[in-house]
């Protein structure tokens, strides 16, 4: 077959729907990301700071280093697999080697020695923190790009990006009813080393069921994908032009500046939700849970609903409904604690309940919104350059995501020895009571302070102006027919 024969039949091939066999075992690699985000964003800098008694400075530090140096990462990542030829395409070789090591990095992270102590705990779990971020990565980049290969159609784009939340919403239930309803679930077990352990260890479990069923069960969908351009190779002296070039897109300057104002935002919150949760809101671990099960509820609504509106809503009217939500969960629940207008534990658990229904729908519709439309900014970019450049573009959302959850987490670990929160010794927990304005101060940070960051998100966000039509016609520009329906 010759190569023009190739594009048109994979081209072709894309013009067709996705069946819900395909859509299911491509949804499965989510539990990747879903499971050692989780980890991380939930238990690290507390595990850190309150089991092992590291500074909140230097577990903030950790989590800059290794995420920064990672975010440097996802471009080589996207370079590399968006030039790598061979029998199983760019993207697979990726996809099997990436599970394994990503896991095994995440056990030994939250399994560290009692008797690593300051330098060596801080440099330890640095260079763990950056395997696991690292094994992430490789298996990430080139699953997103994989993606947004799968069809050409604007609307079923949306469709394959669900398939992925959705799975989101399954490996957050999976690892919230093994965190907080099993090996967390006993008195105090937070603060203890031991009970992280087996948690990981089903963590790791998890990754490697998802991804390798994902990447075996797309195998069958090479054909769809685009090929490396003839003649190319994994080339690092390429990388910084094709960086430079997907930076001429406006479409890209746009959802990359949008995406990591938001996620700095989110890197202050994640990291100091469970130390609100326990001081601020002081609820149970069954209680976060139950709320964790709430989050995860809206999550699989917001899917569906999502789903509905992007047959006829734009996507970037999308993007922004979720983030406004996601504003208000954040906005307005520590106010009204700190103005003493929630005087009961019932009337604290129905804010926090509306708030992480709010914050389920939200996330949601950003999460399809924004990945849906890098993929159609991939499309826009091949018109204007002449290059399929997926990998990159996808890289540049997890540059975006991870460069500033970096400095969220380090502004986190500030934060938390600024305002005077101590640093507990593994095993023993926090001793004696907190001041009440530092626990007061946390609850402020944690929410509104952090939610005011994602405003100025907003605000780029109206500069994206790549809509159904617009797609429409780069896709007759490019010789592409709308997929069938």
């Amino acid at each position: 077959m010759t190569a023009n024969a190739s594009v048109q039949a994979a081209h072709t091939l894309r013009s067709g729907r996705l069946g819900f066999g395909m859509l299911t075992v491509y949804g499965s690699g989510a539990l990747v990301e879903t499971v050692i985000n989780f980890a991380l964003g939930q238990f690290l800098l507390f595990y850190l700071t309150i089991v092992c008694g590291l500074p909140g400075l230097l577990a903030g530090v950790v989590g800059l280093v290794s995420l920064t140096i990672d975010a440097f990462i996802d471009p080589l990542v996207g370079s590399l697999s968006d030039n790598l030829g061979g029998r199983f395409g760019r993207r697979h070789p990726f996809l099997f080697g990436a599970p394994i090591p990503a896991g095994l990095a995440l056990v030994l992270l939250f399994s560290l020695p009692s008797r690593f102590t300051g330098v060596g705990l801080f440099v330890c779990a640095t260079l763990l923190s950056l395997a696991v971020r690292i094994g992430l990565s490789c298996f990430q980049v080139p699953y997103f790009a994989l993606g947004a290969e799968l069809s050409d159609d604007y609307t079923e784009r949306s469709t394959i990006v669900a398939a992925r939340v959705a799975f989101g919403v399954v490996g957050t239930l999976l690892v919230t009813a093994l965190s907080y309803g099993l090996f967390l679930s006993g008195k105090g077990a937070t603060t203890h080393a031991a009970a992280y352990l087996p948690l990981m260890l089903s963590f790791a479990a998890i990754v490697l069921f998802g991804g390798f069923l994902s990447a075996v069960g797309t195998l069958g969908a090479r054909g769809r994908l685009h090929a490396a351009p003839p003649g190319s190779g994994p080339r690092l002296a390429a990388l910084f032009v094709e960086v430079k070039e997907i930076f001429r897109n406006r479409s890209f300057r746009v959802l990359f500046s949008a995406i990591l104002l938001f996620f700095v935002a989110l890197g202050v919150a994640q990291p100091l939700t469970l130390y609100a949760n326990t001081y601020f809101w002081k609820i149970t671990t069954l209680q976060i849970r139950d709320l964790t099960f709430i989050f995860t509820a809206g999550l699989a609504v917001g899917i569906v609903l999502t789903g509905v509106a992007a047959r006829w809503l734009e996507k970037r009217t999308i993007a922004l409904t979720g983030v406004f939500l996601f504003l208000g969960s954040q906005l307005v629940p520590a106010p009204l604690r700190v103005l003493g207008l929630l005087p009961t534990p019932a009337s604290v658990m129905l804010v926090l309940t509306i708030g992480v229904i709010a914050l389920g729908l939200g996330t949601s519709a950003a999460l399809i919104g924004y990945q849906s439309m890098m993929a159609d900014a991939a499309d826009e970019h091949e018109l204007l350059f002449g290059a399929r450049r997926e990998g990159l573009y996808f890289a540049g959302i997890n540059f975006s995501a991870k460069a500033s959850n970096g400095l969220g987490v380090l502004i986190a670990g500030i934060v938390l020895d600024v305002i005077g929160f101590p640093h507990g010794v593994a095993g023993g927990g926090i001793v004696g009571p907190i001041p009440a304005r530092t626990v007061m101060e946390l609850g402020l940070i944690y929410g509104p302070g952090a939610a005011i960051v994602s405003l100025m998100s907003v605000v780029i966000l109206f500069a994206y102006r790549l809509d159904r039509a617009k797609h429409a016609s780069i896709l007759e520009a490019l010789g592409r027919t709308p997929a069938a329906k």
